[in-house]
């Protein structure tokens, strides 16, 4: 795929309201509490046209709280559907995934490092053997081209891979090397699935939280790394955002 040559308008999908509420707020955007169904969670908020001189238009969608669990909606299921809406209410030029994910030492990455998604996505956990079944659920749905702004950025690129699990699972392993994923996380390539469907450009920028290849627990690496990561994500974003000005 070339570099994208015009954007004006991009959406961006978080699924975490504490990953999402630093950008907010270092966007000044504002929620439109009418532009959802009722019967959805979601949370949108967008630029406003006096904000600034920027011709960028910025709506940002969070996937909301679980009412019986008080939770956010992390996950495929969620996402899926917010990418739905995204793509049909917005008609963004580039749809962004961003987040956390977890990484591996032996690929460079630390905490709070940043990589934005190449080539295309997959999914590392669904697992099913049968002739064309496998393949498929792998997906490898299409990335955005977006070498250019990486290289000028600084920023690392690579596979990023979606499944249901925070833990590790030593057969999730044979397709995140087969494919050398370099972040795994929850939602990307369900995005991506719908944006391809919808032929809308997208990528994802993803914070390391956790380094998969190490010797830990990933949740335990998760809440103690969570606050530099989204930090780190805040400033990523907003890097992206200005080289599309």
């Amino acid at each position: 795929m070339t570099e994208l040559d015009v954007v004006k308008n991009i959406v961006i999908l978080m699924a975490m309201h504490d990953e999402a509420l630093p950008i907010v707020k270092a966007l000044g955007l504002q929620e439109n509490q009418h532009v959802m169904p009722n019967a959805l969670p979601f949370r949108c908020f967008q630029s406003t046209t006096n904000q600034s001189a920027s011709r960028l238009s910025i709506t940002l969608i969070i996937s909301g709280q679980d009412s019986r669990y008080q939770v956010d909606n992390i996950g495929c299921e969620a996402a899926t559907l917010m990418a739905y809406q995204a793509i049909n209410l917005f008609s963004p030029d580039l749809l962004i995934s961003a987040g956390t994910a977890g990484g591996f030492a032996s690929l460079g990455a630390d905490i709070g490092t940043i990589y934005i998604s190449d080539d295309y996505f997959v999914f590392h956990d669904r697992v099913v053997p049968l002739p064309g079944f496998e393949e498929a659920g792998i997906g490898r749905f299409p990335a955005a081209n977006l070498k250019q702004m990486a290289s000028k950025l600084e920023f690392k690129t690579g596979v990023i891979s979606t499944g249901s699990s925070l833990e590790k699972n030593l057969k999730d392993q044979l397709v995140l090397k087969r494919h050398q994923v370099v972040a795994k996380e929850m939602e990307a390539a369900a995005i991506a699935w719908v944006a391809m469907l919808h032929q809308v450009p997208v990528a994802a920028v993803k914070s390391i939280t956790n380094l998969v290849d190490q010797d830990n627990q990933s949740e335990h690496e998760f809440v103690k790394n969570f606050d530099q990561a989204v930090g780190s994500l805040e400033i990523a974003l907003l890097k992206v955002l200005r080289y599309f000005e």
